[in-house]
């Protein structure tokens, strides 16, 4: 009778782990993915060592792998997202893809590294493009002033050299500069 305790105990024991690990792998497997691929070259042959990275774009979740010595690389328990899978390695062009993990069944990626070519990159430095002048003014263009409507019975504007007297024509406001400064202002009610 003693034995038989022993093995309802044992028994209940194995019912119970059997079925607590079922439903943590079936609440494990339903919310994560996995990535396999195969890196190679444009001949075919496999590409040991280059540098594979998943990324999603929205959330910034990103991991790094590299491939093995047979080409093979892995990510695994990613969350169901889009991603940028980006291959690169020395020598050749790096190669993006995108993939869509949205179940726990593996997503496989195979990847063909193109020769990679010379790139010139040129760096342009320079100052900042704010004056240091603490007055405030207005840089006007002359070339405006030959596209402006001179005649007209709601505005005026006269050009004698460099003295110009602009105003709205309407009774409002008058400005008279001299070489562009400015010499009065008329304001009317």
């Amino acid at each position: 009778m003693h034995t038989s305790k022993w093995r309802v105990i044992f028994a209940l024991f194995v019912v119970v782990f059997v079925c607590s690990s079922t439903v943590l792998w079936s609440q494990s497997a339903g919310n994560a993915g996995t990535v396999v691929g195969t890196v190679t070259d444009a001949t075919g042959a496999i590409v040991p060592g280059a540098t594979v990275s998943i990324e999603n774009p929205v959330s910034g979740y990103s991991r790094v792998t590299t491939t093995d010595s047979s080409g093979h690389y892995q990510f695994t328990n990613l969350p169901l997202n889009p991603y940028h899978v980006v291959v690169s390695l020395t020598g050749f062009a790096s190669s993006t893809q995108d993939v869509q993990v949205r179940s726990f069944v593996p997503i496989t990626v195979k990847t063909s590294l193109t020769i990679g070519t010379t790139s010139t990159v040129v760096n342009v430095t320079g100052s900042d493009l704010v004056e240091s002048d603490s007055t405030f003014h207005t840089d006007v263009d002359r070339g405006l002033f030959d596209k402006l409507p001179l005649e007209s019975q709601s505005s005026s504007l006269r050009l004698a050299g460099d003295f110009v007297v602009a105003g709205c024509g309407c009774g409002f406001e008058w400005s008279v500069s001299w070489a562009g400064r400015p010499c009065f202002e008329l304001f009317f009610g």
